[in-house]
């Protein structure tokens, strides 16, 4: 993610955050959104082993050195090593990919009116690129169509939370965007 342009990858951010902070998070999450969330059985274990993240100098990285070092006893924890068989590319595009799916969501669901105010958020609260303009404006210059199309085929594969939820796919379906111009309504 940091060719991506972020600040920082999500394992290093969730030792930023916490570990212990970050499992309460996931299990809330999962508790809401059931069909779509699930907290990862790594951060219980991590848990279990008191590996709290940079509070405990310990989590996904060890931090006992000036520079961060992948943690490699988190090994023992590791259910499968699925995600070696993807190009660091298409783990990138399903990382932002989910996030352009649950930013539209706030949108769908009411939680925020204005496709600027998701994006401004993801960027101030979450580090997304800035200059990639937040996840709904990304989608918007890569085009609806071909976000609809990917994630259709990801959920196709068996990953069925990458259906893309009812907004992107309606303003896909009408040549449209999220962002419109000034005020950027829909």
């Amino acid at each position: 993610m940091l060719d991506f342009g972020m600040p920082m990858g999500p394992l290093r951010l969730t030792d930023e955050v916490g570990v212990d902070v970050a499992q309460h998070v996931t299990e809330e999450l999962e508790s809401q959104f059931r069909d779509r969330m699930r907290a990862p059985r790594v951060l219980a274990e991590m848990l279990k082993a008191g590996l709290l993240g940079r509070k405990s100098e310990r989590g996904f990285y060890l931090y006992n050195t000036k520079n961060p070092v992948t943690n490699s006893g988190l090994a023992l924890f590791q259910e499968n090593d699925r995600a070696k068989n993807f190009r660091r590319e298409e783990l990138q595009k399903r990382m932002v990919l989910l996030m352009v799916n649950e930013a539209a969501r706030c949108l769908e669901e009411g939680i925020v009116t204005e496709p600027a105010d998701v994006d401004f958020a993801m960027i101030m609260g979450t580090g997304f690129a800035p200059f990639r303009g937040g996840p709904l404006r990304y989608a918007d210059g890569l085009g609806l169509q071909k976000v609809v199309g990917e994630m259709k085929r990801l959920a196709d594969s068996g990953a069925a939370y990458f259906e893309p939820c009812a907004l992107v796919q309606t303003l896909a379906a009408g040549g449209r965007e999220f962002h419109v111009g000034k005020g950027d309504l829909l």
